[in-house]
């Protein structure tokens, strides 16, 4: 099936299990970090509850009432072990994604990504994927500790604001439930869910389901 993407002036990327597909990677690490803190991996349930959410607040799940330094300390354990795993299999972007990039750029489409990655994995991130040749830096939004977690849509306001788009004139491609909702809570029109192999469909109506960025044309 082909969707046609018509009238938009801006889209708005998640990055993690949209434009990288890392959910074996980001859950394998999480579950070690589990492990550490409280004996136990996360069930399916807990990992898709907070999938998309920043790190604090999964390690403030682990460890309700703790520190922020305490936070960032186990979040960055965790993004050493998640690094170490991409490295270790040569993850690369999501086919179709430099794609959909150009094709963007090509038609005077504004495109801006809205992460919850913390700083030290999007900086790691920039460079390795040449995201610079096609994102401004300033339309990089990730590392906000400063705002709500999705599924607040406070990171894609702020994606919006960057690339000078309204949500009615917008698309959003997110994998997780907390992102998709994120991206509806900032009233963007057009929610495009990454529907990962091993992930089941959302309930959530108005939103659309594809496999992979050869679905999508631009117009």
């Amino acid at each position: 099936m082909s969707y046609l993407l018509q009238s938009v002036d801006g889209i708005v990327f998640d990055f993690n299990g949209t434009l990288f597909e890392d959910e074996r990677e980001n859950r394998e690490s999480w579950d070690r970090i589990s492990l550490e803190i409280r004996g136990k991996a996360l069930s399916d349930e807990e990992f898709s509850r907070y999938n998309g959410r920043t790190d604090r607040d999964m390690v403030r799940f682990f460890l309700p009432g703790c520190s922020d330094s305490e936070a960032d300390r186990w979040s960055e354990r965790k993004e050493e072990l998640y690094k170490a795993l991409c490295i270790e299999r040569g993850l690369t972007l999501r086919n179709g994604s430099y794609e959909i990039f150009s094709k963007a750029r090509d038609m005077g489409i504004r495109i801006a990504i809205a992460s919850s990655a913390p700083r030290m994995n999007m900086d790691w991130y920039i460079p390795r994927f040449r995201l610079l040749d096609y994102f401004g830096r300033s339309a990089i939004i990730a590392g906000r500790d400063d705002i709500p977690s999705k599924p607040d849509g406070a990171i894609f306001r702020l994606a919006l604001d960057a690339i000078g788009v309204s949500g009615c004139h917008a698309a959003a491609f997110e994998d997780s439930r907390a992102g998709v909702l994120s991206a509806m809570d900032a009233g963007i029109r057009t929610v495009m869910r990454m529907r990962n192999p091993e992930a089941e469909p959302l309930d959530i109506p108005g939103i659309i389901e594809i496999r992979s960025f050869s679905e999508i044309s631009l117009q």
